[in-house]
């Protein structure tokens, strides 16, 4: 097998490094020791490179020099750094970079965040991960045919400034049933507490409070499955605004919304037009209504959308700042693209359910340093995007062309040094079998 890696990149080892304040490096008590944190960004890099499923095996052979694979199994089952501290560490550090890299901070733009949750799916007969587990599909089921799939939920929590997009938080999902069988073998200082979707997402908000700037307009993007009523009204009591989607029967001034359609036939629409990610450009006839949630003490507006004027089955989205027109409201909403984005990296390109991790504390350690790959990608992205660098897809061959570089220069230098092929082959060609 031919390897790819010889050194760790620079760039990765100096986006680590930023994530540890000044004042902890003159104080000493790292949050991470030398060996753990190699290894984690041995791990990350492989990540970036490895073109196969991202198990630690594969990552291991991606380097011409490497310790046993079974040390970066220890630094995930046995080590004691905390995947909340590197987190908390990624959080702060990208906060503050996205709402202090705009030149001219007045007026302040609008601090978007997003939440979705996405499903990674493993293979059915997966049985010894403790956070594996029937998870029902959405996206596939139907009413009458629900579907369920083998894998692990997790949360995203993105945030966008202007042009800059990070993602903030990345945190495993586990269901109750799940919490239960976990606890059965385990001690009672060491057993887990269920925690449901919409309270993992106030939880993923609340650190965000004292790091985001103050008098800065925030909204919280939201789909329907998070439009609940307790989380609106937690992000209102932090003075931030949400705009989200509904269902058709959620209520509004106590009257369905399905119902309240009905009774607009005669009022005028109002078209909104949006570009979609692929440069497609789509109207949407839009009806406003305003009132109170069930559940909620304040009011909010909300619009009927539908693709077409005759259109049978209307979506339905809200906005609790009243001020915002159906154009900005919408043109907001289309924000959440960046939880689809980030989705689909940390899942198709750098393995987020590629673990082969029993114990749910190495699988969590497994998704930060994922998510730290991720976030790598998205700072350098913004700091090199032009002509060449257009993706993160375009950033991430950057990275590849830069090992590569580095593997050539070195095998070249090694045969000068002999005057011979063979040791070029035996140092850098990892035969199999």
């Amino acid at each position: 097998m031919l390897t790819r890696i010889v050194h760790n990149s620079p760039s990765l080892g100096k986006f680590f490094d930023q994530l540890i304040p000044e004042q902890d490096w003159q104080r000493g008590g790292l949050p991470f020791s030398a060996p753990q944190r190699q290894h984690i960004l041995e791990v990350a890099d492989a990540l970036l490179v490895c073109p196969e499923a991202k198990t630690l095996a594969a990552l291991q052979r991606q380097y011409v020099e490497t310790t046993d694979v079974s040390n970066w199994a220890d630094s995930f089952r046995i080590a004691p750094w905390s995947a909340d501290e590197l987190r908390s560490r990624l959080r702060a550090f990208l906060v503050h970079w996205a709402t202090t890299s705009r030149t001219s901070p007045h007026p302040p733009p609008p601090i978007l965040l997003s939440l979705d949750d996405s499903l990674g799916e493993k293979d059915r007969a997966t049985c010894h991960l403790e956070p594996v587990d029937w998870h029902y599909d959405h996206l596939e089921s139907t009413k009458n045919k629900p579907r369920y799939k083998k894998g692990v939920v997790y949360l995203v929590c993105t945030l966008r400034v202007g042009a800059i997009e990070c993602t903030v938080d990345v945190r495993l999902y586990l269901r109750q049933r799940t919490i239960r069988r976990l606890n059965r073998s385990r001690p009672p200082e060491q057993r887990l507490s269920f925690i449901s979707k919409t309270r993992l997402a106030r939880q993923m908000l609340l650190p965000l409070l004292p790091l985001l700037p103050k008098g800065w307009p925030v909204y919280v993007l939201i789909d329907s499955w998070y439009a609940s009523a307790r989380l609106i009204k937690f992000i209102r009591r932090q003075g931030w605004h949400a705009v989200g989607a509904l269902k058709h029967n959620r209520k509004l001034n106590g009257l369905r919304l399905d119902h309240h359609a009905c009774t607009l036939q005669h009022q005028r629409y109002t078209q909104v037009r949006l570009t979609a990610a692929d440069a497609k450009p789509t109207t949407y006839w839009v009806r406003p209504l305003q009132g109170r949630l069930e559940k909620t003490a304040f009011d909010v507006c909300v619009w009927v959308s539908k693709r077409h004027p005759r259109e049978n089955s209307p979506a339905y989205f809200f906005s609790t700042d009243l001020t915002l027109t159906a154009q900005q409201g919408f043109q907001t909403y289309q924000q959440r693209w960046s939880c689809e984005v980030a989705n689909w990296y940390l899942k198709v390109r750098l393995g987020l359910a590629d673990f082969r991790l029993q114990p749910y504390e190495a699988v969590d350690k497994w998704v930060a340093v994922v998510h730290f790959s991720w976030a790598y990608v998205q700072w350098r992205f913004a700091h090199e995007c032009g002509a060449t660098i257009q993706t993160p897809a375009d950033l991430i061959r950057r990275h590849q062309d830069e090992h590569t570089r580095a593997w050539l220069l070195a095998a070249c230098q090694l045969a000068l040094q002999t005057g011979s092929i063979e040791p070029v082959l035996q140092r850098f060609l990892r035969e199999e079998g």
